[in-house]
């Protein structure tokens, strides 16, 4: 047994020589190489690069989009993209339409909030662009939002993917939606046309456009609800906005209501994407064409009884809120008040109303672009809209 323990141990003795001459026959080189190759593996198994489809899986789909080939356009005002990350790095690759070669005051706007906060607010200006979100060594957990403000009659932002660095399982997933969702139906007022604008005499640009400053956005803000929106500016009921008073049947909302956007052919799913509350802004392009003519205010009022008809189809379970006189076109309000008495005493309908918009005071509340509300003015509809909102839920 000796002899045994003493050939195990000359066995040791011998290999433990041969690492010592190894080592020292390489010198520092295979311990440095040992030292990267560590380095580099612990580094790829921590920090990933990924690229991800806006989907889904991924993101919270907010208001109308559509997804073309891979890319998610945002079709409508304050159509939005938001998730929630764990990143060192984030970066949204956007695309646009034809009408990033628009001129300057009038290519798609867009904003970009981190945690809440606008930190990009401008305009698409080339076919392709790389958003920066943020981006250091150090990961960070936060919320990101891209967001079009402008209408999507001037163009529309589309968004290729996401790329994020994380040492994170899941390093993105989309926000949980609100307990709440309203849709909001309307012209220029609902789209923020000229809010951002202090002169009357200023004509119309994306640069002043901005839906997070309407009303429609403001009312969804202070109830904590989840926003969409299907605006156009000029836009009406029987006749979009006409400057001789023959009536303008290119520019009206009720036949595009159903699509996702008018400059996308893709209808829009209502059944996946119930509204708790719709509101319905319109006939102030419509003043434009009746008037106070009664037998062209008569048309108004069955054009808008048929709309709530496909408005109520199309969202069975959704409050509906009819309101019209921001924009000084109060005369035309007993029209729509009208249509909504006559559909609900036909359907029994009970879960629909309507209330009188205060108009604007230029006087005190100040004016945007082309007479069109100002910021403050944006501000008062939002409240009487969200008092009346509130009363029904």
């Amino acid at each position: 047994m000796r002899k045994g323990v003493s050939k195990v141990l000359a066995v040791a003795l011998s290999l433990v020589l041969g690492l010592c001459a190894c080592s020292q026959g390489t010198g520092d080189a295979t311990e440095s190489g040992l030292e990267e190759m560590v380095v580099t593996e612990e580094s790829a198994a921590t920090l990933r690069t990924s690229t991800v489809e806006a989907t889904e899986e991924t993101v919270r789909l907010g208001g109308r989009t559509c997804a073309i080939d891979g890319v998610r356009w945002l079709a409508q005002s304050g159509s939005a993209i938001e998730f929630e990350v764990d990143a060192t790095r984030v970066a949204i690759h956007l695309v646009g339409d034809e009408a990033v070669e628009n001129e300057e005051d009038l290519r798609p706007r867009f904003a970009v909030l981190l945690d809440g906060e606008v930190i990009l607010d401008d305009t698409l200006s080339e076919r392709a662009r790389t958003i920066e979100v943020f981006a250091g060594g150090t990961s960070r957990r936060a919320v990101v939002e891209l967001m079009q403000v402008s209408e999507s009659n001037r163009g529309v932002v589309g968004v290729e993917d996401i790329s994020i660095e994380s040492s994170a399982s899941r390093p993105i997933a989309p926000t949980p939606a609100k307990d709440l969702s309203i849709e909001f139906i309307g012209d220029s007022i609902t789209c923020g046309y000229g809010v951002e604008s202090l002169e009357a005499t200023d004509t119309f640009k994306t640069t002043t456009e901005n839906f997070m400053k309407s009303y429609a956005y403001l009312t969804a803000k202070a109830l904590d609800a989840d926003c969409s929106a299907v605006c156009y500016s000029g836009y009406g009921i029987v006749s979009g906005w006409t400057g001789d008073g023959e009536r303008n049947a290119n520019d009206l909302l009720p036949p595009v209501y159903e699509a996702v956007a008018q400059s996308f052919e893709q209808p829009w799913d209502f059944s996946k994407h119930p509204r708790d509350v719709v509101v319905i802004n319109l006939g102030t392009n419509d003043l434009s064409y009746t008037g106070m003519d009664e037998s062209r205010v008569a048309e108004f009022s069955v054009g808008y009884e048929d709309f709530l008809a496909k408005v109520r189809e199309r969202n069975p379970e959704s409050y509906i809120v009819c309101t019209l006189g921001t924009m000084n076109s109060q005369e035309l309000y007993p029209a729509v008040e009208q249509a909504v008495e006559r559909f609900k005493e036909r359907t029994g309908d009970v879960r629909i109303t309507s209330y009188l918009s205060d108009a604007m005071d230029v006087e005190s509340d100040g004016v945007g672009a082309r007479w069109h509300p100002s910021e403050t003015t944006q501000q008062k509809s939002a409240d009487a809209l969200t008092s009346v909102i509130r009363g029904l839920l």
